[in-house]
């Protein structure tokens, strides 16, 4: 199936309820993209998995809204049931149907997080400018602005905000849950936007950055969780692929130095400048202001795990000194994950935002 060098590769994964063999309501794809097969000299594919609705093929003239949706960090886009159900049982409720894509975020160990990047290739224009227009190609989409949602949880939470922020007459929406930092004045604590910005462990009186584990009875350093936890040390190797300038060795060069954590002010400087969402916003906001009006949607815990409603709160508050209109909760008492379940579950109140848009 891979023979469609610049189209999607469909693979049939699963079929749901009474849905036909040759009907199937979840379908692979893999998509050959040129930008990053040319900036890497091999083909590369970026890869997601199609949520079809009941009525797709019963109703063969009718188009569909489209809502691509991205996971967490290390996460893979195969639909389980569980996120399958989740997702019809809120269509079925709402009686709204949607076409949903589930992206694979994962390339060579680094989540790529949607974002054109020095080390790690173009992934931002090759998810906008050719991912995108070969999905409404293939399938019934209703291929507007008006009708095409992004939304994602963690890592996918900035990713789906900074595409939206990025390409903002290309989408009608983000929904970014307990999104990785949006505003780097707090990088799950440290303060990156310094023009000195210190030590990534702890702060000017020593104090180190805590976080907790999920019941919040247990609580960890920022350290800890960069140099020994199970998956820390690759999701910051990930952030320093995808934010950081490349070095003279050809290799991403490190924020911080992983024994000291002693911050390198001029990596520091180039990820404020180039990835920080609330920067980008600030200074593009006379041109944003009317493009991304009705448009931003995020959710966080009051209680994230990773102190990441603290950038979301500063992001919001440059948000209202802008005027903006972005609508920003904190679910209260609720974790990085418990989120979801935030006010009847998150995926059924997307739903219903964008269903009454209808």
């Amino acid at each position: 199936m891979r023979r469609f060098i610049f189209g999607l590769a469909i693979v049939l994964l699963a079929t749901c309820g009474t849905a036909k063999a040759d009907e199937p309501q979840i379908l692979r794809v893999e998509f050959r993209s040129p930008s990053l097969s040319a900036f890497w000299r091999e083909p590369i594919n970026i890869e997601a998995s199609v949520l079809l609705p009941d009525t797709y093929y019963r109703q063969s003239d009718r188009r569909y809204p489209v809502i691509y949706w991205i996971p967490e960090f290390d996460a893979n886009d195969l639909i389980d049931p569980l996120t399958e159900r989740r997702w019809q049982r809120a269509m079925r409720q709402l009686h709204f149907e949607v076409i949903v894509v589930v992206m694979g975020v994962m390339f060579n160990g680094v989540a790529q997080e949607f974002a054109d990047s020095a080390n790690d290739g173009p992934w931002g224009t090759a998810f906008a400018r050719e991912f995108v227009p070969n999905v409404d190609a293939r399938f019934r989409t209703l291929a507007s602005a008006e009708d095409r949602f992004l939304a994602g949880h963690s890592s996918g939470g900035w990713a789906s905000l900074w595409l939206q922020v990025n390409y903002p007459d290309l989408f009608g929406g983000v929904w970014s849950i307990s999104p990785d930092p949006v505003d780097f004045q707090s990088f799950c604590g440290p303060d990156l936007a310094l023009v000195s910005p210190g030590n990534f462990y702890h702060d000017a009186e020593g104090r180190s950055y805590v976080l907790h584990d999920v019941d919040g009875q247990q609580t960890y350093t920022l350290q800890e969780l960069a140099t020994t936890s199970l998956w820390g040390p690759a999701q910051f190797n990930s952030f320093e692929i995808v934010f950081s300038p490349r070095g003279a060795n050809g290799e991403a060069e490190r924020l911080f130095d992983r024994w000291s954590g002693a911050i390198d002010p001029k990596v520091a400087a180039y990820w404020e400048q180039h990835y920080d969402i609330a920067r980008v916003i600030g200074d593009n906001w006379e041109t944003l202001s009317p493009q991304l009006q009705g448009k931003l949607h995020i959710i966080v815990g009051d209680d994230d795990n990773f102190r990441l409603n603290e950038s979301v709160a500063l992001l919001g508050a440059e948000l209202r000194a802008l005027g903006s209109d972005a609508e920003i909760d904190f679910a209260p008492g609720a974790d990085h994950w418990t989120v979801m379940d935030w006010n009847g579950g998150v995926i059924s109140y997307m739903l219903h935002e964008i269903a009454q848009r209808k």
